[in-house]
C-alpha cells in the first residue's frame, strides 16, 4: 500500500468519523494525541526512542470510537496510522480507563525493511493527569509463531482535549 494512498483513507476515516459525531461529544470525547516515546525491550541500540507523531482520537467511554494520525517510527520512517476502539467507563475514582481495539499501521517493522501495512491489536491503559490531559500507555509484548517475531515495546502518548 503506498503512502499517498494511506494519508487520504485517514483524511477520510477522520472527516467522515467527525461529521457522524455531533460537535458536544467530540468535544467531550476527543483528544489530540501527541506521541512521544517508545521503549523497546529488545534490540534497542538500533531502535530511535523518540517517536514524535500526532494524531487524534475520537474515544467515548462505553462506545465505539476510533484514532487517526502518524508518528515517526523506531526507525525513523513516516508512520501512519487509523482505526476503531472501545473504551470503558472510568474507574479509580475517575482517573482511568481501559482501551481495546485495532490499527491499521503503515510503517516500517524491521530495520531496512519496506514499510508494510498490518493490523495490529490495541490495548492500552489510559491516565487522567488533569481536568483536559491524559497519559496513554499501550504497546504490544513479544511474540514469535511462525516465520514471524514481534519485539515487546511500550508506547507513551499524551492526548489533550482542546475544545
Amino acid at each position: 500500500m503506498n503512502t499517498p494512498f494511506f494519508t487520504w483513507a485517514a483524511a477520510t476515516v477522520l472527516g467522515l468519523a467527525s461529521l457522524a459525531t455531533s460537535t458536544g461529544a467530540l468535544a467531550e470525547n476527543g483528544y489530540l494525541v501527541l506521541n512521544t516515546i517508545a521503549l523497546h525491550f529488545e534490540n534497542t541500540d538500533e531502535r530511535n526512542t523518540l517517536t514524535p507523531g500526532v494524531g487524534w482520537e475520537y474515544s467515548p467511554s462505553s462506545k465505539l470510537g476510533w484514532h487517526a494520525g502518524t508518528l515517526s517510527d523506531s526507525f525513523g520512517y513516516q508512520a501512519y496510522y487509523g482505526g476503531l476502539n472501545y473504551t470503558t467507563k472510568p474507574r479509580f475514582n475517575n482517573k482511568v480507563r481501559f482501551l481495546l481495539g485495532g490499527t491499521l499501521l503503515h510503517k516500517q517493522y524491521k530495520k531496512n525493511a519496506d514499510p508494510e501495512t498490518k493490523l495490529v491489536p490495541l490495548p492500552a491503559v489510559e491516565f487522567r493527569i488533569s481536568r483536559r490531559s491524559v497519559l496513554n500507555l499501550s504497546g504490544s509484548p513479544q511474540v514469535d509463531f511462525g516465520n514471524h517475531r514481534n519485539n515487546a515495546v511500550l508506547f507513551f502518548q499524551f492526548k489533550l482535549q482542546l475544545l
